[in-house]
């Protein structure tokens, strides 16, 4: 907020306690000439995807601003868990021991049961550990900490690194670009700010105000028969006989159940119907989780955060408008059950901080065609292998109509009698999600 105005005095001279604020003559012209602060790449969004973007370009040298429009790291419930395919790629960047530290390692698969109400059935466990090309297998299948805990993991090596910088409470409002580079805008409480780069990349979430301001569409839908409810809650699901990591099957009652962290936080998600109004919400929690949770009653838990949210299959048209380039949610949305947005979205990230560093570092001939390039391959993965197999996975645990139910029991089946199944399942993945545009 603006300082008070002192009536005895025909001028005003702003504060400048604020260590980024550019100082003023009383005639409020800015000493500098250009007040335009000077990085090679501005990231927009200190989610994972931005900051684990930022983090390679770092690394490689490269100038790095994140801007975040929230005061901090948000610790809203989202993303859980990463799969081989991602923890490759941490173990390049050197994150990879700390996430093993800090997180819990899921050993036992994914169960696919019922819920408490219905019987409380196993119906099969699916475990998948491979890596891209390598083949090499962890000792895990992979390993469960909340989104926002990694993402601050993922600041702490970025803040090591001189060339990484990261301003929050700074809103993106506008960026022009030339042949040159880009002119970006920010919103603070102290007033505009400004930035000038070589390229701009848009990873601030599936309302992304950068891809907004290039006008690119985010085609696909939202979910219009549940909307999301993630829980995190304090109870001891391993003492019921629960793994890692539970898809409970039920045409009302379906939902998501994992492990968060060592300590024993696990995470509940699942659907409401749209017609409950969100103020409800919360009323309704104890009767839904009463029909979904295993133990004996009455059930002693205890609620840590709960946040609703609509969910999402979308992708914009496009990845790439000159030097604004997208990644993560901003490129993709889609539902959170089994876990592919944020891998989706760290895969980005490390496609596009390896063409960064291409661009930027190695002087690669032609970077538009490499930014094209990004674009066509990271959303040829979205559609044909994220977006498809989420919707499967959604409607796997509660569609009730002929085909899915057929296709519900073939799929148990198979996983319960064929033990390639796993294996080619993990490949399928692998093929379709691995170019990283190594560097």
């Amino acid at each position: 907020m603006p300082s008070a105005i002192n009536n005895s005095s025909s001028t005003h001279e702003p504060q400048n306690d604020d260590p980024d604020s550019t100082t003023y003559r009383q005639d409020l012209h800015p000493i500098a000439d250009d007040p335009f602060e000077q990085h090679d790449v501005v990231v927009v969004g200190a989610g994972p995807s931005g900051l684990f973007c930022a983090l390679k370009m770092a690394q490689k040298g490269i100038d790095v601003l994140v801007i975040e429009s929230g005061s901090a790291i948000s610790e809203s419930p989202r993303a859980i868990a990463y799969m081989p395919i991602v923890l490759n790629e941490f173990e390049k960047v050197g994150i990879f021991d700390d996430l093993v530290e800090l997180g819990h390692q899921n050993n036992d698969g994914i169960q696919f049961r019922t819920p408490h109400n219905k019987g409380d059935e196993l119906l099969t466990t699916v475990k998948l550990n491979l890596v891209p090309k390598s083949f090499k297998r962890y000792p895990f299948i992979g390993i469960n900490t909340g989104q926002d805990r990694l993402a601050h993991l993922i600041l702490k090596h970025a803040q090591r690194l001189p060339n990484f910088h990261v301003k929050f409470s700074h809103t993106f409002a506008g960026v022009q670009q030339d042949d040159n580079g880009v002119r970006i805008t920010a919103v603070t409480s102290r007033g505009e700010k400004y930035f000038a780069a070589k390229y701009l990349i848009g990873a601030d979430g599936a309302g992304s105000s950068v891809r907004r301001s290039q006008c690119i569409p985010f085609r696909g839908f939202t979910w219009n028969d549940f909307r999301f409810m993630a829980v995190n809650i304090e109870y001891d699901f391993a003492s019921h006989g629960y793994s890692t990591g539970v898809m409970v099957v039920d045409e009302e009652d379906w939902a998501v159940i994992a492990r968060i962290d060592k300590e024993g936080l696990w995470r509940v998600a699942f659907g409401v119907r749209c017609s409950i109004p969100e103020k409800e919400l919360l009323a309704q929690l104890p009767e839904k989780l009463e029909r979904l949770m295993p133990g004996p009653r009455p059930l002693n838990y205890k609620i840590v955060a709960a946040n609703p949210y609509w969910a999402h299959q979308r992708v914009a048209e496009k990845l790439t408008s000159g030097r604004v380039v997208l990644t993560g949610d901003a490129a993709h949305s889609n539902n959170p059950i089994g876990g592919l947005g944020l891998t989706t979205g760290l895969l980005d990230a490390t496609a596009l901080g390896n063409c960064m560093i291409r661009i930027l570092t190695k002087n690669e001939p032609d970077p538009a065609a490499l930014l094209e390039r990004y674009s066509t391959v990271r959303k040829k993965a979205f559609v044909e292998y994220t977006n498809t197999a989420s919707i499967e996975n959604k409607l796997r645990l509660h569609c009730q109509d002929d085909e899915f139910k057929t296709k519900r029991a073939a799929f148990i089946k198979n996983i319960t009698d064929d033990p390639e199944a796993t294996i080619n399942m993990a490949k399928a993945m692998n093929e379709v999600m691995d170019d990283d545009f190594e560097e």
